[in-house]
Order: structure tokens, then sequence, then C-alpha cells
């Protein structure tokens, strides 16, 4: 980006083009729109407020935004914690969502890191802890039966493709 340092801004055509960092800048990544580190320059339009990308700006952002993202995630994991252990406690829930004994307290305590997955879950059951539970244990024991195809769950398959008489699919090559 050093050869837009100093330059016209190419969308006002007025401003000039200089490193700017600031506060209050927002930009997705991953799962969520998170704030851009203000320690953080970016090239940017003293007229219009465009900001300029090159592919190492792009870099640089992304890397400061992992650990902004990993903090949320941490954050969000904590509350939904403290949210769903006042109801139930964490080895019926992690044996639930199928975790290991004792993985929700490394994530807790920052010795393994919470992934998006595992907030999903966890989010979802915060907003019904008991009927959550109670649902996922209904889950896993219909499916130790094998008994998944009732009206919770959807219709049983009634018959396969080729007993419907489906013609089977086609088979695609590859051009080239």
């Amino acid at each position: 980006m050093k050869n837009n340092i100093d330059r016209r801004c190419r969308e006002c055509g007025i401003g000039k083009i200089a490193p700017l960092a600031r506060a209050g800048r927002k930009a997705q990544h991953r799962t969520m729109e998170l704030e851009i580190p203000a320690t953080i320059a970016i090239p940017t339009c003293d007229n219009c407020g465009a900001e300029w990308m090159d592919r190492a700006m792009a870099r640089k952002i992304d890397h400061a935004m992992e650990g902004v993202y990993r903090q949320a995630l941490r954050n969000t994991l904590l509350a939904l914690l403290d949210q769903i252990t006042a109801h139930a406690p964490m080895r019926q829930v992690e044996r639930l969502i199928g975790l290991s004994e004792g993985y929700l307290s490394k994530v807790k305590s920052g010795r393994s890191e919470p992934s998006a997955e595992l907030l999903s879950s966890l989010g979802l059951l915060a907003r019904d802890v008991t009927g959550g539970l109670k649902d996922l244990d209904r889950l896993w024991t219909d499916a130790e039966k094998g008994a998944l195809h009732d009206k919770r769950y959807g219709p049983a398959p009634s018959k396969t493709h080729e007993e419907q008489g489906a013609t089977p699919a086609r088979k695609f090559r590859r051009a080239g």
C-alpha cells in the first residue's frame, strides 16, 4: 500500500491516502462482525473515508481479528455456561452434547479454545436449558433404540428410490 500513501484518492479524487488508526471500524470475521483493533492503521482517504486494502493489509487485519474473535468466543462461552450451569451440572451438559468429561472446564479455564460449533450448541441449549436437555436426552435414547423416525424427528422413509421405481442418478464424467 506504500504507493497509495500521500497520493490522491481514486474514489473521490480530492483527498489524500494516509494510514489511519482509529476505533469504531468493524469487519466480518468468521461468524461475527467485530471491531478492528484501534491500533491497526489502514490507508484511508482524508476526504471521503475510503479505506484501501492490499493483500498485506488484509493479512494484518485478519491476524489481528483472530485474537479479537477468540476473545469474543471465550466471553460468549463464559456467559452461556453461567446461564446453563444455573440449571444443570456441566457433566450432564458435556454428556448430552457429545463432549468428553471435563472439556467444558478446560475451555472455561482457557486451556482449550472454544469453537463456533460448540458455541452454537450451547447457545441453542441456553434458550431453554431444561427443555433442551430433555430433548437431547430423548434424542440419544431414541438413537440408541433406532427409533428416530417418529413425529418429532420426521416420518420414516417408506420406500427407497429403487422401490418407488425411480431411475438411478446419472453419472457424469469430468471433462478434460
